[in-house]
């Protein structure tokens, strides 16, 4: 299992709102990757007009947890699992190029709160989904006005489609 911590801004300066950060937990199973995401309840957060557990096209556009994972070249995937317990799955066949909008992905998303005032989204994106070699990943929130970013990126304002920049990543799948 692999924990990470998303608490810095996208180009690595420390966040000024010490609330705004998430955990993610990454465990590869035989049936695919279980992605955990654990981040604050906020009082001002923005969450779409969805049932919850449904997929939301734009849910960037809510508070949300995003992970990138990157196969050969640049195809990526990108998951977003928002505040509100909605997701969002897509893949890349370059940079910002979608293949695919999976829009038939239909995963058992539980999502809760806890008393200790946190959100936490789980669900398993099968391996035929992702890429295959998964070689490097970046972790992101979006979350009141604030973009942070598990590894730093360059740029004048927040790019999350950079996968040249992102982590290394060495998937045993």
């Amino acid at each position: 299992m692999r924990k990470i911590i998303v608490d810095h801004l996208w180009n690595g300066d420390p966040c000024p709102d010490e609330r705004v950060r998430a955990m993610l937990e990454l465990e590869e199973r035989s049936e695919g990757l279980s992605v955990k995401v654990e981040a604050p309840v906020l009082h001002e957060q923005k969450i779409p007009d969805a049932p919850m557990g449904t997929r939301v096209e734009g849910l960037w556009e809510y508070d949300v947890v995003e992970l990138f994972l990157v196969g050969p070249g640049h195809q990526y995937f990108e998951l977003e699992l928002g505040a509100g317990g909605h997701y969002l799955a897509l893949s890349f066949d370059s940079i910002r190029h979608r293949s695919n909008d999976h829009k038939n992905f239909s995963p058992v998303l539980r999502h809760h709160k806890t008393p200790e005032k946190t959100w936490v989204s789980e669900l398993i994106v099968p391996w035929s989904i992702l890429p295959e070699n998964i070689r490097a990943m970046n972790a992101f929130v979006i979350a009141v006005g604030q973009f942070l970013s598990m590894t730093p990126l360059p740029g004048d304002k927040p790019d999350f489609h950079q996968p040249d920049y992102f982590e290394k990543y060495a998937s045993t799948h």
